[in-house]
């Protein structure tokens, strides 16, 4: 048993290392690679429609997510109103019924998500592991293909073509062809076939959600507006104790508004007919002076004093 295990791994261990040979030949240019362009587009779309699924998957995961938020927040708010109201208000046992119909709408709209949608893209995306094992394997075998494909060529050209390293190069030139056109075929088939269900499958996801997401409105609305209208009852019954906002706007539903007071009346005369009648502005008194600028107040330089006046002549002696 342990000799069985021992060959087993050598063996495996000769594939890689005739694998590592051939794709450095192969970077090289000493040796020609097979290539099949069209195929290689199909992998391109098969692991552009993986990325896709996979950010899909964690979209929708987000989305169940931020359902079960919104619904813990309601939760809260409707309890917040049940610990405020009192006994003896307008429709308390209304407003408990109208909790519970809101929680039970909330968690209906998220387990139906999860059922057809989260499940049904699980299924999606559990095909691709497998296709991407099957993927990765047919490159191996279409490396052990070239490889044994150039090892016979290889004999051919030292013209051993009857030797039996010759028949063993051929045989497994075969087992070779044989393996890589095994999963060739079977990928050849799926991939397109799975790159073209894509379509359909976005289609249901998304018509599903937008489906079950109206419905989910509809009905929450027809409950929003329970508790409206209970609410709008329970100002009835307490008219004299609502709570007033100054300025605030005219629908803003059950609120009384206060009006803001308008200012005191003008103590001054009444104004004459004629002035009221031709828009006439009345005579305004002077205020007090207004102080005059800095500059306004600065002194200039000092006048000298005007000078004496000598008394003449004539005014002397008529003086004496």
């Amino acid at each position: 048993m342990a000799e069985i295990k021992t060959g087993i791994f050598a063996k495996n261990v000769q594939k890689r290392l005739n694998r590592a040979q051939e794709k450095v030949l192969q970077k090289l240019g000493k040796a020609d690679e097979t290539k099949d362009e069209q195929f290689e587009q199909v992998v391109v779309n098969f692991r552009r429609q993986e990325s896709e699924g996979s950010r899909l998957q964690r979209e929708m995961k987000s989305y169940m997510a931020a359902i079960k938020g919104m619904q813990q927040a309601s939760i809260n708010l409707t309890q917040s109103l049940h610990e405020v109201y009192e006994p003896d208000w307008h429709g308390k046992d209304d407003v408990m019924v109208i909790g519970k119909d809101s929680d039970a709408l909330w968690e209906d709209f998220h387990n139906k998500l999860v059922d057809s949608t989260l499940l049904n893209l699980d299924a999606y995306l559990l095909q691709f592991p497998d296709l991407k094992t099957r993927v990765a394997k047919r490159s191996r075998k279409l490396i052990d293909y070239d490889s044994a494909r150039h090892h016979v060529e290889t004999l051919q050209v030292s013209g051993m073509k009857s030797d039996r390293k010759m028949m063993k190069a051929d045989d497994e030139l075969r087992k070779a062809q044989k393996v890589f056109d095994e999963l060739n075929v079977g990928l050849q088939d799926e991939l397109p076939t799975l790159w073209d269900s894509r379509v359909g499958f976005y289609i249901s996801t998304y018509k599903c959600v937008t489906s079950l997401e109206a419905k989910f409105h509809r009905e929450i609305s027809l409950v929003c507006r329970q508790l409206y209208e209970v609410m709008t009852q329970l100002a009835e019954q307490h008219s004299d104790k609502m709570f007033t906002i100054q300025g605030a706007p005219s629908d803003s539903g059950p609120l009384r508004l206060a009006r803001t007071p308008s200012p005191p009346e003008d103590e001054s005369p009444p104004e004459s007919p004629d002035a009221s009648s031709n828009h006439m502005l009345r005579p305004v008194s002077p205020g007090p002076p207004r102080p005059k600028s800095p500059t306004q107040l600065k002194k200039g330089p000092p006048v000298p004093p005007p000078p004496k006046a000598t008394p003449s002549k004539e005014v002397a002696e008529e003086y004496f």
